[in-house]
Parts: C-alpha cells; structure tokens; sequence
C-alpha cells in the first residue's frame, strides 16, 4: 500500500508538472520571493549594526584610513575626523613641553628669528568617526568580502551616511520588502491554487464520466454513495494536497536553503558546529512526536473501549433491577470507571513527561547553539560583532518554520495519496456493460420478451441475485415483478435495458439478444423509470427533454399530461421553465414521479419498466397515477415494480420471484388463494397495522 499511494499521487501530480505552466511560474515567483528574502536579510542586519555601532567607527592603519576615505568618497588627506589622537607616548609629549618654555621665557627685545610656517600635522593612522550611518557595516563587509556594492550604495545615497535618516530609510526599505514578499506568495498561492484546481476538474470529470459508465448497473446504490464520497471528499483532499505540495515545495526548500547560505555567509565554521545540536533538536522534537502520535492513538482506542463497558452497562438496568444486583454492578461500573480514569491519566502522562523531555533536549541544544555564537563574540568580536551574531542566532531560529514546513507537506502528501488511490481505483474498474462489434438496431417490442436461464451476481464470489431465472412474458401486458429479496426484481428490469449483463444466460426482444442490438436502439424502446430518481438540474423542460431538441415544447405538454404532471408544472413560479434541483424548486415524491413518466412518454416506448416510489404518496397523487396507468398501459409492454396494492390488482400476471428463480406466475388474486410465500410478501408489504402505505 505505501508503495501504491505516492505513485497514486504522482499520477495525478506528476514531476514533470513542477516545470510546465503555472507550475513553472510559481518556482519563478518563489525565486524572486527568495532574492527578495535575502535583500531583506541584509537590511535586517544593517538595521541591528546600525544600533549597536551607533554609526561610530575607529579605523588604524595608514592603509585602512585611506580605504575608509575611498569608501567614503572623500579626497586623499583630507580627513575630518571628530576626534584626532596622538601616538607619541605622554613621556615624550611631555618633553617637548618643557623644551617650549624656555622659548617663552626669552626677553621681548630680542627679534624673534623667522621660521617657515609647515602645515598642521594629520595623523594618518587613526580616524575616529561618529554618526556615520552603515558605514560600520559597510566596512566590515568590505573588509571581509571584499564587497565594492555596499561601498558604492553607501556613497550613492546620502541617507544612509548619518545615523538618523539611515535608520528610517532602512525600516522603510524593510517594509517595502516584507510587502514585497507578502505580494509575491499571494501570487505563487493564486498559481498553486489554479493547478489544484485544475487537477480537481479533471478528476472529478473522469469521476463523472466513470459514474456514468457505471452507475446504471448500481443495483444497492452503494456505487453511487461512492462515487459521490470520491467526488466530494477524496477529490477535495487531493486537491488540498496538490496545492501544498506546489505552494509549500517551491518555498521552503528554497528559503531553507538561502537561510543556511546566509548563515555560512556569516560564518562557515560556525554554522557548521551550532547545525549538529540543532539538528540533534529536530531529531528529539520529532522522534517525540511520532511516539506521542502512536501512544495517543493506543490510549484512545482503549478510552473508547472502556467507554463502551460503561455504555453496555447501562442497557442492563432491567436485568439489575429484577435480579436485586445494585451492588455488584455498582462495584463492577466503578472497576470499568477506575480503568477509564487511569487510561485519562496515562494519556496526560505521555503528554506531559514526553513532551517536557522533549523540549527540556530541545532547550539544552538550543543553549549550546548561543554559547557557541556568544562564544566566537567574545573571543573575536572583529570577526564575528554582535550584530552579526544576533543575526546568525535569528536565521538558526527560523530554521524551524521550513523544516517543519517540510516535514507537515509529506504527511499531506500521504494522506492525498490514500485518496488518490481509493480515486483510482474507482476509475480503472471496467464496466460490465459494453457496445458489440457489429450491433444491430433494435425494432420495437412487438412479439414477446424472454428471460433464457438467466444468472446474476454482483461481484464474481457474492450471492446469486438471480439464478436460473426463466420466464416469457407477451408483448402488450403488463407484469408486475414481485419478491421477498429487494434486489432481484430490480436486477430483472435492469438486465432489460442492459443496465447489466447476465452472469450467463440470455434476454431476447422478439427472439434477439440483446446483448447483440446497439445500447442507443435498446434504450430508446425499453425506458426505465423509477419513483426514487432525482430531478436533472436544469428547467422542467430541461428534465423532460432530457438534451433532446427534437422535441418541442408542444409535445412535452402533451407528455405530461398524459402524465398527470402539465397541471402541478403550470403551477411552478414558471411553468416549463421553472429551474429543479439544488438551487431550485424541491418537488414532491409524486410530482417528482409524474415528471419521471412523462419524460419516458415523450419517447413513446414500445416496453416500460416502472419502479414505484417507496415513500407514501398522498390521495390525490394516487388517483393522478390511477389514471394516468389506464392511459400508460395502453398498447404497450410494461413490467413493473409495485409499492402500492392496487398496482398488484391493475397488472395482468404477478411474478413471484425466490431464491434468484421464478417461484409463481399468475394474476394477483389467484396468487392469494394458492401461494403462501406471495400472502407472506403481500401481508409484509401491505399489512395496514404495520405500515401506513396501503393501497
């Protein structure tokens, strides 16, 4: 089974769809979402350098000073720095003073001798620089990577070069970028959303097409519920799973993988030792979850199960009562509720020490990640400041969020390949009924219609529906198809208009068989009609035209009624045209059934086959429908599955059907007088104290 599902999945998702259409759209999206990630990284730790330099920066070095007055674009040995030091020691400072007094000290008179003035020294080994902007930042990264693009946006734009406007200009640029990134996945989600969608659509129309391939032959209606279930709640699921594992594959692994470069980017050494304890976290956290997932699914079983003891207990309160044992089963209610409580309280010990377990791993490599960052800060703060630590510190905090990510999107993918599988399933089943070569038009019934030792299973080792069934039945009568098995008349009328195929034996239309005559000559001169189907969505005329537009609206009122169904129809809201259906007008069982015998008029078939609805039908819908059958059974074949009495009285021959063959063959009251298993049907059926549908 888990070898099946992925490929289940794969088949409605195939790999090859990452790199076509909207697909290859939302990696392009994700790429840019990526891009835009780390330009929002690099703002975020100008952003915290700015506030711990301050914008202040000291640089040593003859060489370092005119690479800092490069960068800052100012010209050679022009440096006004804030504060200028001098590296002769106090010892000779102090010296050269006492060298200067007695010059001072010398009489007015004497002329002073004429010096050339030299100009002011400047140091060229020290610059002390405040509210400088970036320029701290600027300096490290170019000092490590050797990056001339933060040097030239630096000297490009005069923003950033003071503390004040450059903290503002970077939270701008940190907001348009976050907007930028919620932009964007909004469009890889509308993307991701058109191909779930799209791998819906086509599923639910193989789904569709497949009901319709099999659903005539659904005897019990169990298909159907399928078909339905698969329609709704598989294909919604696969469709969930479709759309997450586009959306949330193009996204993490991609910001996964840019928050590790980042983060190495950084430093490599680094990132690589505080990983070990950071996937040793993962490992505790997950390891966690699984055990918690199968002691939480044990736990439960074994709270339902001794729900269950304590529920059982209290459909005996008769036999308690009658046998005076309110002691024992009070003792023996309180053993099941003291079971129940420790069950409770072994379901909270798994969550509680297990999970504390858990995280307390979890907390202790967390640590260890800070002291090895804080550590390198201590140790070599050039190489690794504060801000760039912080940084590294919130990239291994967002670690979590895509691995997670990742590790939810297979267990969606699994559960969208279960449904997936069930899908499949359903559409590579064959169906029973198919068209043969060389089929030959079917002519109206005008002879008889033959049941030659006809069998019927619905799966090839269940139980034999019709076994041996073998009955003539002349045309222009009417039968009625009666049986203490429910689905064996259906499977008698349902073999007719080869909704079905016999398991062996053969059905002949004047001598043919029909599993030789086209499927479209066949159903247009043997037409079903059953009291239990729902309306078409679509107008009234709609349902009874049934896409046909051969016919015209004249002869659809004349249809109905012969139908009893015109008067009911010119009372709807509007008329032909009022809308049935979900969205629309809810009919009546009865109504709903005249409309049933009045799309089956139009056609003028030469064979009827009429299932009666099981609900109870009103008065004057049953004395519609008398009149309606004295019209209906006119020159015309007709078998029917009867509900009501009087349809049994109306009928000209009843067929009792037992054990899959035909039991009796006769007029209902004959049937009365010499049958015991029919008086058994009918008083099950028709008896007026247990039901209340009678005649």
């Amino acid at each position: 089974m888990s070898n099946r599902q992925p490929n289940a999945f794969h088949r409605a998702f195939p790999a090859r769809e990452f790199f076509r259409g909207s697909a290859r759209s939302v990696l392009f999206w994700s790429l840019i979402n990526g891009l835009v990630l780390v330009c929002l990284l690099v703002d975020v730790f100008l952003i915290v350098d700015l506030l711990n330099h301050r914008g202040r920066i000291t640089v040593r070095g003859e060489q370092n000073v005119q690479l800092l007055q490069k960068i800052r674009n100012v010209p050679p040995l022009v440096i006004p720095p804030v504060e200028a030091e001098s590296d002769a020691p106090p010892a000779e400072a102090e010296t050269e003073k006492k060298q200067a007094e007695p010059a001072a000290k010398q009489p007015a008179s004497q002329p002073e001798e004429k010096q050339p003035v030299a100009p002011a020294p400047v140091n060229l080994n020290l610059s002390i620089l405040t509210d400088s902007g970036i320029l701290p930042s600027v300096w490290w990264l170019h000092s490590k990577y050797q990056l001339g693009i933060m040097s030239g946006i630096y000297q490009r734009v005069p923003l950033l070069q003071e503390n004040q406007t450059a903290l503002f200009t970077l939270i701008l640029v940190a907001l348009i970028l976050a907007s930028i990134r919620v932009l964007i996945r909004w469009r890889a989600r509308q993307r991701s959303l058109k191909i779930s969608h799209h791998v819906s659509t086509t599923l639910r129309n193989m789904i569709h097409r497949q009901a319709l391939r099999l659903g005539p032959g659904d005897l019990s209606g169990k298909e159907t519920d399928q078909a339905f279930h698969l329609f709704i709640k598989d294909v919604g699921t696969v469709q969930n799973g479709v759309f997450e594992w586009v959306y949330q594959l193009s996204r993490h692994p991609l910001a996964l993988l840019i928050l590790l470069l980042f983060a190495i980017s950084i430093d490599w050494r680094l990132t690589l030792q505080c990983l070990i304890p950071l996937a040793a976290a993962w490992y505790f956290l997950s390891q966690h979850r699984k055990e918690y997932e199968i002691q939480h699914a044990k736990t439960l079983v074994n709270i339902e199960s001794e729900l269950s003891l304590l529920a059982e207990n209290l459909r005996s309160t008769r036999l308690v009562r009658g046998y005076g044992m309110e002691t024992a089963e009070h003792e023996q209610f309180q053993k099941y509720l003291d079971k129940y409580t420790d069950n409770l309280d072994k379901l909270k010990r798994v969550e509680g020490w297990g999970h504390r377990i858990a995280r307390g791993l979890a907390v202790f490599c967390s640590c260890l990640v800070l002291f090895l960052v804080g550590y390198k800060v201590l140790v070599n703060p050039e190489s690794l400041p504060l801000s760039a630590a912080i940084i590294l510190v919130g990239i291994f905090a967002f670690f979590y969020l895509p691995v997670n990510g990742l590790y939810q999107l297979m267990q969606i993918r699994n559960t969208a390949s279960i449904a997936a599988s069930s899908i499949y399933r359903y559409l590579n089943q064959i169906p029973e009924v198919s068209q043969a070569v060389g089929a030959k038009f079917q002519e109206p019934l005008s002879q008889s219609l033959q049941f030659e030792n006809v069998s019927y299973s619905q799966s090839a080792n269940g139980p034999k529906i019709l076994n041996g069934f073998d009955i003539k039945i002349p045309a222009g009568t009417s039968t009625a198809l009666v049986s203490l098995e429910t689905l064996a008349p259906r499977a008698v009328s349902y073999l007719i208009p080869r909704f079905i195929e016999p398991k062996s034996g053969r059905v002949l239309m004047d001598g043919e068989d029909t599993a030789w005559v086209t499927l479209e000559s066949l159903r247009a001169e043997a037409i079903y009609v059953s009291g239990n189907d729902p309306c078409l969505t679509g107008t009234v005329k709609e349902n009874i035209q049934c896409g046909d537009e051969r016919y015209s609206l004249q002869e659809i009122i004349a249809a109905s009624k012969e139908a009893h169904a015109h008067q009911f129809i010119q009372n709807l809201p509007q008329g032909y045209e009022t809308a049935l259906g979900q969205h629309g007008e809810e009919l009546t069982v009865g109504e709903s059934f005249r409309l049933g015998l009045a799309r089956a008029l139009l056609r003028k078939p030469a064979l009827m086959i009429i299932e009666e609805p099981e609900e109870a039908l009103d008065d004057d819908t049953k004395t519609l429908l008398e009149d309606a059958y004295t019209r209906i059974f006119q020159n015309r074949t007709i078998l029917v599955i009867p509900s009501r009495i009087t349809t049994l009285r109306r009928v000209d021959q009843v067929v009792l059907i037992h054990e899959g063959k035909v039991e009796a063959v006769d007029s209902q009251s004959n049937l009365l007088k010499k049958s015991a298993l029919y008086r058994h049907w009918e008083y099950t059926r028709f008896n007026q104290f247990r039901h209340s549908q009678e005649s």
